[in-house]
């Protein structure tokens, strides 16, 4: 009887321990929500930090690098040379000539009109003003012949030119110029006078110096035919000019 009893409170001991481990071993099945319960929302992840504009104070310094740069490039910048329709202007120079061909210091004035967007018309009135030493003379056949100087004579010269202007550089315009002119020339020392039609082929550089004025330095020669009395007849005339002065925008 007594080891009736033993063997089943061993066997009894042995099921309970194999159910134990059974137990342990079922997986546990999620838990589910009741039948018309919403699930419960994720928790709520938390946005980046922003991170901090132009200008924003951080540590009681200010972040103003945008405006610093837009500052920078502003002064940096060229000036623009304010092109305009008009403009009107005045120039002092030197002229070299010789012979029949009158040389001395140049004053001129301009007026300046815009053709198209890179081409402009630059009309000009010049006076040049030179020695009046006596240098013509017949030679032994009779023929009456002039040797002035690189800085004889007078002339008075209206001329209209093209303006080919290029793109800026820097603070800088190069321009070319190209025309004619026609001008009353004078020796009075030797009392000879003709009229002159010259060609004129040069170029420059203008520069904005302040709103709506402009410095221009300019050079061009001059090559063409002229009609003097004293039995002269027709004689070539080349020269050449550099000149600086101010240009001033018309509104």
């Amino acid at each position: 009887m007594h080891r009736s009893l033993s063997a089943v409170a061993a066997i009894a001991t042995l099921a309970l321990t194999t159910a134990r481990a059974a137990a342990d071993e079922v997986p546990v099945p999620p838990e589910v929500a009741p039948s018309g319960t919403a699930p419960a929302d994720p928790a709520p992840v938390a946005d980046p930090a922003p991170s901090p504009d132009a200008g924003t104070v951080i540590d009681g310094a200010s972040l103003t690098t945008d405006a610093a740069d837009a500052e920078t490039t502003e002064t940096d910048a060229p000036q623009n040379d304010e092109l305009s329709d008009r403009a009107v202007g005045a120039e002092l120079g030197v002229t070299g000539g010789g012979r029949v061909t009158p040389g001395g210091m140049r004053i001129a004035g301009h007026f300046i009109y815009q053709l198209s967007d890179v081409d402009w018309f630059d009309g000009a009135a010049a006076f040049t003003y030179g020695g009046s030493e006596a240098r013509c003379f017949r030679d032994r056949m009779d023929e009456f012949l002039c040797d002035h100087g690189f800085a004889s004579g007078s002339s008075f010269e209206i001329s209209a030119s093209v303006r080919r202007m290029f793109a800026q550089s820097g603070n800088f315009r190069p321009f070319a110029r190209a025309g004619i002119g026609v001008a009353l020339v004078r020796y009075s020392g030797d009392d000879v006078s003709g009229l002159a039609f010259p060609l004129h082929a040069g170029g420059g550089i203008r520069t904005r110096v302040m709103p709506g004025i402009a410095v221009v330095v300019q050079a061009d020669v001059q090559l063409g035919l002229g009609l003097f009395g004293h039995g002269l007849g027709v004689e070539p005339q080349l020269g050449m000019t550099i000149g600086a002065g101010a240009e001033f925008r018309l509104r």
